[in-house]
């Protein structure tokens, strides 16, 4: 609640106050953060691929440098996860990772550590989560690195593959000419922009066949496909069967 110019300053007063206290009881418990370089490290290697993000990130979680957030030490343990994941997903964004992919990890990640009974359990999860960004990056320095412009596209894309989208919404997005965009984005992928889409909505499709109980038409909507048949008929161009044998096989047939 905003408490005007006079308040505001007894607010930030207060806090001054109690963030020296912090710093006294620090310095006298012998305790300190680690510094900024060192601090953000183990980010930089999780965004360039670099394997030495597991180390760090395990000499970083064990050093008891990390902050004091809570007195409680598995609730600390918690808070320091959800602040590492964030930083985690920022530098792997800034690397060329898709904003949806990254975001949905760490969700899945927070949400993996919230079950966790114990620091030990936070703490290897943390180092799981590590190393799957590490290796997700350094796999994608292997792939082709796209222009800002197509990443853009591509994640602009991705976050709306439950309705129909077209070129010229797209290019309105990241303000190009949709005739431009449509030849950068032909360029660097091989593919139209249209067929992108229909390529993200199938692969969509697919992984939900595989992880929910929703019928086939039920997924062809999801993806806003104009019909059933329709669904059936790209699904089967893309995996060389219908979604309903594709399901038969694979789930029911326990492959």
């Amino acid at each position: 609640m905003w408490q005007g110019e006079a308040g505001g300053a007894v607010m930030r007063r207060k806090v001054r106050e109690q963030v020296s206290h912090m710093e006294f009881l620090n310095r006298e418990n012998d305790f300190r953060h680690s510094d900024y370089e060192e601090e953000i490290r183990v980010y930089r290697y999780v965004r360039d691929g670099d394997p030495r993000a597991l180390e760090e990130s395990r000499r970083k979680f064990t050093a008891g440098r990390q902050g004091h957030l809570s007195d409680d030490p598995l609730t600390n343990m918690r808070y320091l996860f959800v602040a590492s994941m964030t930083l985690i997903i920022r530098f792997a964004i800034t690397g060329g990772m898709n904003s949806e992919t990254a975001y949905t990890s760490s969700d899945y990640y927070i949400q993996q550590m919230d079950r966790c009974k114990s620091i030990e359990e936070v703490r290897d999860l943390h180092l799981e989560a590590v190393e799957y960004f590490t290796n997700y990056m350094a796999d994608l320095k292997k792939e082709k690195i796209y222009s800002k412009t197509v990443m853009q596209c591509m994640n602009y894309i991705s976050r709306h593959l439950n309705r129909p989208i077209c070129v010229a919404e797209i290019a309105g997005q990241v303000h190009r000419n949709p005739d431009y965009l449509s030849v950068l984005f032909k360029k660097e992928t091989g593919r139209t922009i249209s067929a992108y889409i229909m390529e993200s909505k199938l692969r969509a499709a697919e992984n939900m066949l595989l992880d929910s109980d929703c019928s086939c038409a039920e997924v062809s909507a999801a993806f806003a496909f104009s019909s059933q048949s329709y669904f059936t008929k790209m699904f089967r161009q893309y995996a060389g069967e219908t979604p309903k044998k594709f399901r038969e096989k694979y789930v029911h047939g326990g492959l």
